[in-house]
């Protein structure tokens, strides 16, 4: 993705501006790699499916998964992923200019360490945040479930309104 996009920035504009656009090439190359790999490594959920509980967490179908709520799990998480690249990117830069610009400026061989620092402590506080965007046991609507989920009563003998699944992270 990096190569693709700086092939292209470096084909279409001039070298001032290709100059200037070559830094924003970091942060998209990464939104594509961490969401891309997430979604690759949790794709075969989809194929399989994931099963559905109840609100008190009882299998309403043992042995049954469903794709539908599968795809949204998969889908949640990797939309939580893209999200967590913007305070990685962006706070780093914005506090060494704002916040600690009169820090940096005395002591300049700290930069590097600083900002290593502040990428782990905003990564430590973004992920949980963004894993969090979408609530770990979610819930599908009976109607947008597969047919063999549609029908099922629960313990009182109501139709079923709405199943729950764990996204997974």
């Amino acid at each position: 993705v990096a190569f693709g996009l700086a092939t292209f920035i470096q084909k279409r504009y001039d070298p001032v501006a290709a100059k200037k656009l070559m830094s924003f090439v970091a942060f998209p190359s990464a939104v594509v790699a961490s969401s891309l790999n997430c979604y690759i490594v949790r794709s075969p959920e989809i194929d399989t499916g994931i099963a559905l509980v109840d609100a008190d967490g009882n299998d309403v179908l043992p042995g049954e998964t469903s794709v539908e709520a599968a795809r949204r799990g998969v889908n949640s998480t990797t939309l939580s992923r893209a999200i967590l690249q913007a305070p990685v990117y962006f706070l780093p830069p914005v506090l060494i200019r704002s916040v600690f610009s009169g820090f940096v400026a005395a002591n300049p061989a700290l930069t590097i360490p600083l900002t290593t620092y502040m990428l782990l402590v905003i990564f430590g506080i973004g992920l949980p945040s963004t894993v969090a965007i979408f609530p770990q046991m979610s819930d599908i609507k009976a109607e947008e479930a597969e047919e063999k989920f549609r029908s099922l009563k629960d313990k009182d003998g109501k139709p079923y309104q709405v199943f729950y699944y764990n996204k997974g992270l």
